[in-house]
């Protein structure tokens, strides 16, 4: 359901209900990863910090949004304003606190949770402003080739899962289920530029072969370092953001593990 949602959002409603889609999900789904990994790391007694680096990563993403939408470069100096706010906002809470309450490991879990969050979600937004006439389907394209691993990994790990990866941080993943996940990605992406051909006329199908078989290990990846997150600090989901698939942090791990390789892939690889 939430997917219609964003699908609905992104395509059926014209430019600009598209970005305020897109700045909706992402930056909502964020700002409640973010909640989440704090809850999860017990650091809730830091409430000032928790809250203004919460914002902070809100804001982050919105002007980087903006100067994606404006075409302007993400990677002139303006793009460098919201990390350094980040920077000078760190510094002080860092300040802060080492003056007014001496344990600074729960200070620097928040800093940690921040970076990891918001500024890999930084690459979703890049992502979506790389190419303004086809943004929305290079993010289609990303999610496809990220989230269908976990389907592959699902599938195969349960059919003929014997193996196991690394059972002392995530007991139910397999080295089949791995393998799957590969599979799945670059079969599934490669359909979806097939039956799609015009929006994705600037990549050609064995990039987008190889990219999901990339994509789909290293989305398992990600998820196995959530569940170390997650065994770390005794839980078994992030959260209950939506019933029957846990919290926010477990619908975008991958995603946010992800967004670096695809991004990275379309700054080489795709032709403008």
């Amino acid at each position: 359901m939430l997917w219609g949602v964003i699908l609905g959002g992104l395509f059926a409603g014209g430019k600009y209900v598209s970005i305020l889609t897109f700045w909706l999900v992402v930056g909502g789904l964020s700002y409640a990863a973010f909640q989440e990994f704090v809850k999860m790391q017990r650091v809730q007694g830091f409430t000032f910090a928790k809250n203004s680096l919460g914002r902070l990563g809100f804001l982050f993403l919105s002007v980087e949004l903006i100067l994606g939408v404006s075409q302007r470069s993400l990677d002139s100096e303006l793009s460098m304003l919201p990390l350094g706010a980040a920077g000078i906002w760190m510094a002080y809470l860092l300040f802060h606190y080492r003056y007014s309450n001496p344990r600074l490991a729960p200070l620097a879990v928040l800093v940690f949770g921040w970076f990891y969050i918001f500024c890999l979600a930084g690459f979703l937004v890049r992502i979506f402003t790389f190419d303004n006439s086809r943004g929305a389907w290079l993010l289609i394209l990303f999610i496809v080739l990220t989230k269908f691993s976990d389907l592959g990994a699902y599938v195969t790990g349960s059919l003929i899962g014997r193996h196991k990866m690394i059972p002392k941080v995530s007991p139910g993943k397999t080295w089949e289920g791995f393998f799957g996940a590969i599979l799945f990605s670059a079969l599934c992406g490669f359909l979806l530029v097939k039956v799609f051909p015009d929006p994705f006329h600037r990549i050609p199908p064995f990039h987008v072969l190889i990219l999901g078989a990339v994509l789909g290990a290293t989305a398992v990846l990600g998820d196995l370092v959530e569940s170390l997150l997650k065994r770390e600090a005794d839980v078994k989901d992030s959260g209950q953001f939506i019933p029957g698939i846990g919290g926010a942090l477990d619908l975008v791990d991958s995603l946010l593990f992800n967004a670096p390789i695809m991004y990275a892939y379309l700054c080489f690889f795709y032709r403008q």
